[in-house]
């Protein structure tokens, strides 16, 4: 073993100091993957809330592994024992969730289905009365041609009476 390095060896306070500062790092993982979930939590419900109440990712589906995909950590996490609590809160928000919204990929399927179908009736009595409003705009449009045509035909049989000599019927005294 002539090229090998020798092996290290630590005194009793620096492993100590190691240890601690593995705990503070342990802690403070811990703390940023609670806070990391629960600001996500609140951001899929801001989502949902702006989509009318249809989660717009995973084709609908809310679930622990999505939310541990979102959150950018192993859906096993939750399982660990120092992340049961935070497992237990998503798992119960998750259910309140659920009842509140359109949650799952059929359900979303049959949702936006519906959605779609409202659209579709909106679009047709749209058209319907764009079409009804057209006819009145050309019905009125053919009224305002008349009126003008008649207007013209009575200012020239106003303007042809008017050329003519008009004497006053009675004589005025002087």
């Amino acid at each position: 073993m002539s090229g090998s390095k020798p092996r290290r060896t630590y005194s009793d306070e620096s492993r100590e100091r190691m240890r601690t500062a593995a705990l503070a790092r342990y802690d403070s993982n811990a703390h940023q993957t609670h806070e990391r979930v629960r600001a996500l939590m609140k951001t899929i419900q801001e989502e949902m809330a702006a989509n009318k109440g249809i989660y717009p990712h995973n084709k609908g589906a809310v679930s622990l592994a999505e939310v541990a995909r979102r959150a950018e950590i192993h859906p096993f996490t939750f399982h660990k024992p120092r992340y049961l609590e935070l497992g237990l809160e998503v798992k119960q928000w998750l259910e309140a969730l659920k009842q509140g919204a359109v949650v799952g990929r059929m359900q979303v399927r049959k949702e936006l289905g519906t959605r779609v179908q409202e659209w579709k009736k909106l679009y047709a009595d749209l058209l319907e009365a764009h079409r009804i409003t057209e006819t009145d705009l050309a019905h009125a449009n053919a009224q305002l041609e008349d009126a003008l045509r008649e207007n013209d035909k009575l200012r020239r049989h106003v303007a042809d009476l008017t050329k003519q000599k008009v004497l006053p019927l009675r004589t005025e005294k002087r």
